[in-house]
């Protein structure tokens, strides 16, 4: 997973007089994107553990830190998530 730097100036991805901003991406886009990333660094740890297992591979600290970023970005993912779910029910109680 890439994280861009966080530059001063203009947000970015924030539409621009009505419109969508150029090559911004819808969030249930990036969302979609997120969630297929967390997913195949999950398989990817889940791979690394059977080969380690299967004799496959002999570096435990390569099977180790796969397991390590796998449990990172679910951990990450379910916090994006429990955030979203806070704000939903918040928007859900205010009165109209």
């Amino acid at each position: 997973m890439e994280i861009s730097p966080i530059t001063p100036g203009a947000p970015q991805g924030v539409p621009q007089q009505g419109g969508k901003a150029e090559g911004a991406s819808s969030f249930r886009e990036l969302m979609d994107n997120y969630l297929q990333e967390v997913n195949s660094l999950q398989q990817e740890a889940d791979k690394a553990v059977l080969d380690l297992a299967a004799g496959r591979k002999d570096n435990l600290h390569q099977v180790v830190a796969a397991i390590n970023e796998a449990d990172l970005s679910f951990r990450l993912m379910m916090e994006v998530r429990n955030k979203l779910l806070e704000a939903y029910k918040e928007i859900m109680r205010m009165q109209v």
